[in-house]
């Protein structure tokens, strides 16, 4: 049976869990790690990394499951590591190509930094009907390259 890496990371992120790792932890047993793991490992990539709304959760979370696979924990093997660039870049290219950025403010429209707590809990549905496709963009890519 083929796994649904899709509806995992949607059902992941609909019940509360960020972009980061509703991602990362739709891979993380084909990555030979628990679940748990990733979940906690990915969690302050949230928000456009800690809630500061840069770079896209999905999309670093996605980063990681690629160094993940990639094997460049020995500092002489400068193919994995290149191979790995290649491959980052490629993620960031069609992520861009279909969504014009990465950076989380623009992407769901509006500046979050300028909100409050209780201002950005409001936000919960709008984050529910818009990151899903985000989502959907980066575990696309993955299935093809894991």
């Amino acid at each position: 049976m083929v796994k649904d890496h899709v509806s995992e990371a949607l059902e992941l992120f609909g019940s509360g869990y960020n972009c980061s790792q509703s991602v990362l932890a739709s891979f993380s047993e084909e990555l030979g790690f628990a679940r748990e793991t990733a979940l906690k490992i990915a969690c302050p990539f949230g928000g456009g990394f800690g809630g500061q709304h840069r770079t896209c959760g999905a999309l670093t979370g996605a980063v990681m499951a690629l160094g993940l696979k990639y094997d460049t924990s020995k500092i002489t093997n400068t193919e994995a590591k290149n191979l790995l660039r290649e491959k980052t870049r490629a993620l960031f290219e069609t992520f861009e190509k279909a969504h014009e950025t990465s950076i989380c403010n623009d992407m769901v429209g509006f500046d979050m930094n300028k909100l409050n707590g209780a201002e950005l809990m409001e936000k919960f549905q709008h984050f529910q009907n818009t990151c899903p496709k985000f989502l959907e963009t980066v575990v696309a890519f993955l299935e093809e390259e894991l």
